[in-house]
């Protein structure tokens, strides 16, 4: 797919083609395009950074006098707090982290005003160990090191939410860190950590080059699904890494966690309708950024469920699948 040539063509007209996307959008022009357009992104070793930066490109194409910037950040929690305090537009985080946000729960102590963009893609939840680890389940971290991911993070989320349902608590519990991926590998390859949680794209950055340094294992969560499931969020879905991904021995059956893209409540409506044009019709300069976004597409990008569509959104969505109410 091509990006469209002239600086505001892609929020006039989004023509979706190619193997996953079908239909025509129309979009109306940003009045006021904004000067500066920050992308709450995640750690520079992440996906989330490596698509930030792709969309940060095309928007700074598609809207002429804007400055749009992806942020090093530490994930989730972080991105959506940044979006609460206005020191971001846009921003990337899991499902299970948008929901708490809008009840104002768990991290957050009031709701975010927060809107959808569009579901983006599935993060898999890692659990690593060095090859020669005892253990086999997440129920065998107890008295372990281990690191939860980085404070602020929606893997530090994912990740105590895991313990817990595995029984890895009170007297059984593990000796937890709050370490980013980059760190988190860096300490494991050294012996000073005996496993670390990442809740990130396929391939992550980090875990490759860790993979490629010291012999390691994933551990399989899906054994843990179900429960996941019944004491948390439902936004929890069955995620396999193939073994091919890493260059790992055998494929680990795992749990994933839905990514959305998200803005505040009170972005106009037309410059939100053009964030989600220029997502989709640039989705050939983000598949280069990285390889998830090949999983970007209308017919599931609308399922935004916890966090409702923005209306400029949802009126992207209707010019090109007639149905879509924004709810």
């Amino acid at each position: 797919m091509r990006r469209r040539a002239g600086a505001r063509a892609a929020l006039t007209t989004a023509c979706l083609v190619g193997a996953l996307l079908a239909g025509c959008a129309t979009g109306a022009e940003v009045a006021e395009p904004p000067a500066e357009l920050v992308i709450a992104a995640g750690e520079s070793s992440g996906v989330y950074y490596r698509y930030g930066r792709g969309l940060a490109e095309a928007l700074a194409a598609e809207l002429p006098g804007s400055d749009a910037t992806a942020a090093v950040t530490s994930g989730s929690v972080d991105n959506i707090r940044r979006l609460a305090d206005g020191n971001a537009d846009v921003a990337f985080a899991l499902a299970d982290t948008a929901a708490e946000a809008v009840t104002g729960s768990g991290p957050f102590d009031a709701p975010v005003p927060v809107r959808a963009i569009a579901r983006l893609y599935t993060n898999a939840v890692h659990v690593v160990v060095p090859a020669d680890s005892p253990a086999q389940r997440v129920a065998d971290l107890t008295g372990l090191r281990v690191s939860v991911g980085a404070p602020g993070s929606g893997t530090e989320l994912t990740a105590v939410r895991l313990l817990e349902v595995a029984g890895v608590t009170g007297e059984r519990s593990a000796l937890t860190q709050r370490l980013g991926v980059g760190d988190s590998a860096e300490a494991l390859a050294a012996g000073r950590l005996d496993a670390f949680f990442w809740s990130g794209g396929l391939p992550t950055e980090g875990i490759q080059e860790l993979v490629d340094t010291v012999p390691v294992r994933l551990l399989p969560t899906d054994d843990l699904l179900v429960t996941m499931r019944a004491h948390h969020v439902e936004y929890v879905v069955e995620q396999t890494i193939r073994a091919s991904v890493y260059g790992l021995p055998a494929d680990v059956s795992g749990i994933g966690v839905p990514n959305l893209l998200l803005v505040r409540a009170d972005m106009p409506d037309d410059l939100a309708e053009a964030l989600t044009s220029t997502l989709f019709a640039s989705q050939a300069d983000l598949l280069a950024a990285h390889p998830e976004a090949r999983h970007l597409d209308l017919r599931s990008a609308i399922t935004t469920t916890p966090v409702p569509l923005h209306p400029g959104a949802a009126a992207y969505y209707r010019a090109a699948k007639p149905g879509v109410d924004g709810s």
